[in-house]
């Protein structure tokens, strides 16, 4: 697909013959070389773990990309981080977590399904002032780029998206404050948590709360980026868009406004649990109408696109899965 970026983001790219890091504006990136952002720091990774030395540099370097930038459309765009931690908040924006609930009603249950928002909507008054965010951990491997297949495996049926905004780290966050919690945020990028539902919540696994390795961090189900575009780029994160479309049908529609903990909040208390360090991801959860919703699961040439305004747009078409089906 075609991209432009309106002001300029940091991505990983390649070009058929080695893997770069890059800055991208508009649609041209320029190629970071040895020394230009001082010793030693050449990969997105490298100019994370810098990142207060060198966010300054980049701008310069986005304003040469009419005049010496490759054309985007003839790279590969790679996952923009090597992240050595993921954190992925779980039921985390107001509209999925009424989903939820009233999905969930049970059988004798005689209230309407306003009621049962409305009891949703307090429960998660109540949560978010006293609670605390649902956090599961993610892998590296999962991760594929933003034009990459999705390979779905034979042994799910149930295979759904949710389209997430991602916070990426730029500096060591150990137990930081609330408050503060922002200035440990580089920048933002795009993730899909494609979810094989039926090996998320098998019956024998049910007592235990899930099988959220298995369901969840397979090869590819884990698409990111196109870019980490900077947060001073953003203005205020609560008024970004997230969008998924299914073969060009909207399924999610949601602002960021709406999640349940805020980005400072889930910065704060998942750098209680362990120091997230430069180039981390917290994957900051998704809006109603995941498949579950529409009873509408992932299907081999499915094109997923997922969205959020100012930073991107990931294009992953499903594909099946090489191989024969798995027995555990």
């Amino acid at each position: 697909m075609n991209r432009v970026v309106e002001s300029y983001g940091l991505g990983t790219f390649a070009d058929g013959e080695r893997t770069f890091a890059g800055v991208v504006a508009g649609d041209r990136v320029v190629e970071i070389v040895p020394e230009q952002l001082g010793s030693g720091v050449v990969t997105t990774a490298d100019i994370l773990d810098a990142w207060d030395t060198v966010r300054t540099a980049l701008p310069d370097i986005a304003a040469r990309a009419a005049t010496e930038g490759k054309p985007l459309a003839q790279l590969r765009i790679l996952p923009p981080v090597q992240p050595r931690h993921i954190f992925q908040a779980g039921a985390n924006y107001r509209s999925h977590v009424a989903e939820i609930i009233v999905s969930g009603k049970a059988a004798d249950d005689t209230r309407t399904d306003e009621e049962l928002e409305a009891a949703a909507a307090a429960m998660m008054d109540e949560r978010a002032r006293t609670g605390s965010p649902f956090f599961f951990t993610g892998l590296a491997s999962a991760m594929c780029g933003a034009d990459d297949d999705v390979l779905l495996v034979p042994e799910s049926t149930q295979t759904d998206w949710e389209a997430e905004l991602a916070v990426v780290i730029g500096a060591v966050a150990d137990n930081v404050a609330r408050e503060n919690a922002l200035d440990f945020v580089a920048g933002y990028t795009v993730a899909n948590d494609v979810s094989a539902r039926d090996l998320q919540f098998p019956a024998e696994h049910r007592p235990l709360g899930g099988d959220w390795l298995r369901a969840k961090n397979r090869p590819t189900f884990l698409p990111v980026g196109p870019f980490v575009i900077p947060a001073d780029n953003l203005g205020d994160y609560r008024d970004l868009d997230i969008e998924f479309r299914l073969n060009g049908e909207r399924m999610q529609h949601d602002r960021a406004a709406n999640m349940l903990f805020d980005v400072p909040t889930l910065v704060a208390r998942a750098s209680a649990i362990t120091p997230l360090l430069p180039g981390d991801l917290i994957l900051t959860g998704s809006p109603a109408g995941n498949g579950g919703k529409w009873q509408r699961w992932l299907a081999p040439g499915d094109v997923m696109e997922a969205s959020i305004s100012g930073i991107g747009t990931l294009r992953n078409i499903c594909r099946a899965a090489p191989g024969k089906k798995a027995t555990a």
